[in-house]
This record gives structure tokens, C-alpha cells and sequence, in this order.
């Protein structure tokens, strides 16, 4: 059947969007009925079911005791220590029950997400690791989140497959590096943003196959530039060692001149490398991979964001993970060797044929399931046989659309992902925050859960003025001090108020020369997200004729949609205007 281009009204947010002759194809392929939010709404909703970094204490359902958890202690699910989560000792198919064709799908399945124990955490085959979460195949890691194969690393967030690194956030394959945003297969590079094959930078933006930089933007395979002006290597050391740059206060002021002076340079519209056809923000070796955000060898898929273990096929508003998945659709957290999943979250290892499920690995053929392993044709993690099992699923789907759920007006019918009333976090502690931030009034206007978590109260015993100013002159002693966070938990940022060094740090400190941070955990994530883009797309014109220019040509008046928003400071060009002033 052939299908022309479909415009359609949100039915959350009421505004327009379209669905092309491709966006059909596919959701006849994996038999699905078209979407009715539009993508944005369709990602707000699906990553609100996802705590990307915070970490609470929550009691043990076995135990009684209090664990660390992703889970915050006032969400109502059942939780068990992820190790025994995993083990022999328990049977989620005890919980298994009828499906009742007297209520909604939805309705029943909230009450059953808060009835089947879930872990406290989400990780896989970790070795060592204390305070992680959303991991897996890491080793020796330390308060690190959404990372895969990195090892001896702490306070990451977003990394694939890096080594001594710290303080650092969408990092891949880096090593000995700190204080980083979307960097890649970098080696000593710290508080560098949008870098490629580079070792021993500082400060420095959008350069590649470079080394020994500092505060230095849009270089291609140089050396020893400050500033972007080019010195011998024996002058750039004198510069090097005249910075002092181990002194907190020496490196505070260089840190504001490099940001106005990367403001000089043109970015490209998009960062990409090695693609076909594509479109979106921080996309590698992908092709056809289309509105996409932050993935690496994706084909054929759309709506994709945060993908870097290919390969990833024929998917469509998928989030988080990959690992030779294909035909995923409306899914958070699913990955390694998953095929047609749809509608469902933390599903794994693989797994086939699996919808409206959570937290269930190597099964296939489950419809509404949580906490499943090694299972097939159950139904609320109830067991039936296979043709018991494709008798009754048809009846269900049918079901969910003879009676949706409707909640704040919203009807949700089969081809719904779960409404974020029924998420296991408030919303301000998900990734839907990040991407989309809203205050509380507004968060529960549209339908978000929103409650207060408990604090930590921390009794400080080193304040910040009391700090020394060179890392040279700190101790083994800092390791015992509370130390007092700059911002003394006054800003937006889910300030701790107050923070520890660990051994590792520190001793990595020292030897890199950097300065002590005066900031918590958490202020440090934040100040790291503004030097990322956000997976919205604004249409602009290279305005090549308008900036301060080196390549010499005329307007180009070139049409391009980025994820920089039109307000921001920096200049940014369609490829080809940027390809003539990076040098």
C-alpha cells in the first residue's frame, strides 16, 4: 500500500507534525498503528522513565535494610539488591496474574510495576564498581552512570570504553582525561569540549588530530598552539609552565578567557563523521539515520538518541543502549542482541517479541512482564503455552483500544508508550529534565510525576576559602575534610551543598597538575551540561555573509536544521562554509 506524507495533531501538545510514506513502512513492518504524539512529546514521555545520575537510599524489599538505589525511598516500587536480583533465589513468575478484560491495560499494569520487585540498580557484568548505575561491562569505576566497557574511571557520565578518566560527560574511548564534554579517542586532555584524536589539550574546542593546545578552537593536526597562534615547542612550554595552570585561581581565569575566545570561531551545524544521509547532532559512521541525537553505526532507523554500541538497524524513537538491535521501537534502555521490542524499558540481552515490558532479559514472547528471565509466552509474567499465548495476546491488543486508559485527556490505546504517570521516578530527576526542563506546577499540568526526595544533610569541615589555591600544596589529609561546595547549595543545580575527594582522585589531581575542585558532583555535571547540545533541531540560514569571515565568499543563504538555537552566541555554518575556516 502506498502511503503520501500525513500531517497529524499531537494529541499532547496539539501541535503539528508529520508522517512520511518511510515513517509508514515501518510501523507496518513491525505492525504497530501510527503515533499520535509528535517525536518531541514522544521523547519527553519515553525518557521521564529514566534516572540518568541521581542516586538515593531505598529500603531493601527482602531485607528490610536501606541500599543504595536509582530509585528514590518515596517511590512506591519494590526493589531488591541487584545481585540478588540476578540470582536463582527468587521467582518473578510467582507474581504472575490474569489479565482482567473488566479495566484497562495500563490501569492494571501501574498497580503490577509497584507489585514485582525490580533491582536497585541497573548494571550488567560489573567487576569492583561502587555507586554506579545504567553500566555495563565495566570494571574499577567509582560514581559513574550510563556508561559501557569503561574501567578505572569516576564520576563519568556517558561514556563508552574509556580508561583513568574523570569529571567527564559523552566521553568515548578517552584515557587520562578530566573535566571533558563529548570528547573522543582522546588521550591527557582536560576540560576540552567536541574533540577528536587528540592528547595533551587543554581548554580547547572542536579540534582534531591535534596536540599540545591550550585554549585554542577549530584546529586540524596541529601543535603547540595557545590562543590558536602556533609557538615552537620550546616557547609553548615556557608559555605552558608561566600559566601555573595547577593553581585553582590561575586556571579559573584562562577557563573564562578560552570561552570567549572559542565564541570567535565558527561551529559546524551538526557534528557528524563518516555518514550517509543523515541528520541530527553527535552522529558517527551512520547511515539514513535520521533526527538523531548522540549515535555511532545506526542505518535505516529515525528518532534515535544515545547509541553509541552499534550495530543498530530499522528502529524508530528508540533511546539509550544498542548492541545489534533491530526493529526497536518506543523503547528506553534496551540493548545487546534484542530484536522486535517495543513499548517497553531495561529490556535486554537477547530478547525477542517483547512489549509493554520492564526489566526482563534473555526471553522472548512477553507481553506486559517485569522482572522475567530466560522466559516465553507469558502474559503479566504469567505462563502459557504458545498457542494459548497467540490466542489471547490478539484479544489484549484488541482490548487496549476497545478500552484506553485516559488520563489528563490523553487516550492511550495498543501503539502507546507507558504514560509517565506511571514512571518509577519524579520527573525532575529524569532525563526528560535534561532534554526538556519544567518547573513543578507545569511538570504535574502535563501529567509528570513530581514529589520531593529526601536530602542529606552534611556537616562541612573544610570551606572553600580555606582550600589552598595550588593542587601542589594539598595533602592526603583533603581525603578526611567535608569539603564545602562554592555554590553552598544555593543554585539550580541540585547542589550536595558539600562533597568528598576520593583517593583516586586526588592522586589523579596531582599527577595531571589540576586544580582541586570547588565544586560538588553535581554542580560539576551541570556546569558540563551547558557545553552540550540538546536534541532539538531549529531551521537556519548560514550566515556566513553577516560574521567576521576568512574564506572570502558571498552569501551562501544555505538552509540547515542544527541543534543550536537560534539565540546562542556562537556562529555556526553550513559544511561547507565551516570546512574552509577550520585550519
Amino acid at each position: 500500500m502506498e502511503h503520501k506524507i500525513q500531517n497529524k495533531i499531537c494529541q499532547n501538545c496539539k501541535v503539528l507534525f508529520n508522517i512520511t510514506p518511510d515513517d509508514f513502512g515501518f510501523y507496518e513492518k513491525i505492525k504497530v498503528p501510527p503515533p499520535t504524539f509528535c517525536p518531541e512529546c514522544r521523547l519527553q514521555r519515553r525518557t521521564a522513565w529514566r534516572n540518568d545520575w541521581h542516586m538515593f537510599k531505598k529500603k531493601d524489599a527482602l531485607t528490610g535494610e536501606m541500599i543504595f538505589s536509582l530509585f528514590p525511598e518515596e517511590s512506591p516500587v519494590k526493589i531488591y539488591d541487584r545481585d540478588y536480583w540476578w540470582s536463582d533465589e527468587w521467582d518473578s513468575t510467582a507474581y504472575g496474574k490474569d489479565y482482567d478484560f473488566s479495566r484497562p491495560f495500563f490501569e492494571q499494569y501501574k498497580e503490577f510495576l509497584n507489585e514485582v520487585p525490580i533491582p536497585a540498580t541497573s548494571m550488567n557484568f560489573v567487576v569492583n564498581c561502587k555507586y554506579c548505575t545504567n553500566a555495563n561491562n565495566i570494571k574499577n569505576c567509582y560514581f559513574s552512570r550510563g556508561v559501557a566497557y569503561t574501567e578505572d574511571s569516576a564520576y563519568i557520565i556517558w561514556d563508552q570504553a574509556s580508561r583513568n578518566c574523570l569529571d567527564s560527560h559523552m566521553t568515548n574511548t578517552c584515557e587520562l582525561s578530566y573535566g571533558n564534554v563529548n570528547t573522543i579517542n582522546c588521550y591527557r586532555t582536560f576540560f576540552s569540549v567536541d574533540c577528536d584524536s587528540c592528547h595533551e589539550m587543554i581548554l580547547c574546542r572542536d579540534c582534531v588530530g591535534c596536540n599540545d593546545c591550550i585554549a585554542s578552537s577549530g584546529l586540524r593536526n596541529k601543535s603547540y598552539c595557545i590562543f590558536n597562534v602556533e609557538y615552537s615547542k620550546e616557547d609553548y612550554q615556557k608559555k605552558l609552565s608561566e600559566l601555573n595552570l595547577s593553581s585553582f585561581k590561575n586556571f579559573e581565569n584562562l577557563k573564562k578567557e578560552a570561552y570567549e575566545h572559542w565564541l570567535k570561531y565558527p561551529q559546524k551545524f551538526m557534528r557528524s563523521r563518516q555518514n550517509v544521509e543523515v541528520s541530527g547532532d553527535y552522529i558517527y559512521e551512520s547511515k539514513n539515520a535520521k533526527n538523531c541525537y548522540r549515535v555511532r553505526n545506526t542505518e535505516d532507523s529515525k528518532f534515535v538518541q544515545n547509541i553509541l554500541s552499534g550495530p543498530v538497524k530499522d528502529c524508530y524513537d528508540y533511546t539509550n543502549w544498542g548492541d545489534n538491535a533491530e526493529l526497536v521501537y518506543e523503547c528506553m534502555v534496551v540493548g545487546v542482541g534484542v530484536s522486535n521490542v517495543k513499548f517497553s524499558a531495561q529490556v535486554f540481552n537477547d530478547v525477542k517479541n517483547i512489549t509493554y515490558s520492564v526489566f526482563c532479559h534473555n526471553s522472548s514472547d512477553l507481553f506486559g512482564c517485569v522482572s522475567l528471565r530466560k522466559k516465553k509466552y507469558c502474559i503479566f509474567n504469567k505462563q502459557y503455552t504458545k498457542e494459548q499465548y497467540e490466542e489471547l495476546l490478539p484479544k489484549i491488543i484488541k482490548h487496549m483500544s476497545d478500552m484506553p486508559y485516559i488520563e489528563n485527556g490523553i487516550v492511550y490505546k495498543y501503539g502507546e508508550y507507558f504514560p509517565a504517570s506511571l514512571s518509577h521516578f519524579p520527573y525532575q530527576i529524569t532525563q526528560a529534565q535534561e532534554f526538556f526542563p519544567l518547573k513543578e506546577k507545569e511538570a504535574k499540568e502535563r501529567g509528570f510525576l513530581w514529589y520531593e526526595t529526601a536530602k542529606q544533610g552534611y556537616k562541612i569541615s573544610l570551606h572553600n576559602k580555606n582550600i589552598a589555591d595550588d593542587i601542589k600544596d594539598i595533602d592526603k589529609n583533603i581525603l578526611n575534610e567535608v569539603i564545602e561546595c562554592a555554590h553552598f547549595g544555593s543554585c539550580e543545580q541540585e547542589c550536595t551543598g558539600a562533597f568528598r575527594i576520593i583517593k583516586t582522585e586526588l592522586e589523579f589531581l596531582q599527577r595531571m597538575g589540576i586544580p582541586l575542585p570547588r565544586l560538588c558532583p553535581n554542580c560539576r555535571h551541570y556546569e558540563r551540561l551547558t557545553l552540550r547540545n540538546l536534541p532539538n533541531l531549529y531551521n537556519r540560514i548560514c550566515p556566513c555573509d553577516k560574521q567576521n569571515h576568512f574564506h572570502g565568499q558571498a552569501e551562501c543563504k544555505v538552509e540547515f536544521e542544527t541543534s543550536y538555537a537560534p539565540e546562542r552566541p556562537e556562529i555556526v555554518y553550513c559544511e561547507k562554509c565551516y570546512q574552509q575556516e577550520v585550519y
